[in-house]
């Protein structure tokens, strides 16, 4: 259940208060769009945009949902429009990362989870995002990917088995 606080973010009247918002998340909306596009400038215009969205469309915020799961809808519809406009650029930059190969030798635990996240579908790297990362309930994912909150589930559970099994294939004990 949501309290007035959680849903608070979004009754801002001066910019000064929509400049909190923005501070608070900033971080959170990169990294969400990154699990759908792999170039951190243009998921950080993505960002940007859905903000502007956010402040222009605030008399549209419905508080019986949570501001993170109205931004982060936002955010998962801005970057489905970006990667259907450019979907011939990205199949090219993933073939390229492909070539460059994957060393890790003494990298970090978190490094290399992010690595292998990195490398599964979006819709995976979204679920996974979002509740393991972000702490989203699994209905307030399904609500950011517009799917069934059966489907939502069954997507995190094909998600992390399939995150565990390409991070065991790697090396990596999974506890």
């Amino acid at each position: 259940m949501r309290t007035k606080e959680h849903n608070r973010d979004c009754y801002f009247n001066d910019l000064e208060s929509f400049e909190t918002i923005v501070l608070k998340y900033r971080e959170n909306s990169i990294n969400f769009a990154k699990r759908y596009i792999n170039d951190i400038q243009i998921c950080e215009d993505i960002a940007q945009e859905a903000f502007a969205d956010v402040y222009v469309n605030r008399d549209k915020y419905n508080p019986k949902i949570s501001f993170k799961t109205w931004l982060f809808s936002i955010i998962h519809n801005k970057c489905v429009d970006y990667i259907r406009k450019n979907k011939e650029l990205i199949i090219d930059s993933i073939e390229d990362k492909s070539r460059e190969g994957n060393e890790f030798d003494n990298l970090e635990t978190k490094i290399l989870l992010e690595h292998e996240i990195g490398k599964l579908k979006s819709n995976y790297r979204a679920i996974i995002q979002m509740v393991e990362v972000e702490g989203m309930t699994i209905r307030e994912a399904a609500k950011v990917l517009q799917i069934s909150e059966v489907h939502a589930r069954v997507l995190n559970h094909r998600a992390k088995k399939k995150l565990r099994k390409e991070l065991m294939k790697g090396g990596f004990v999974y506890e």
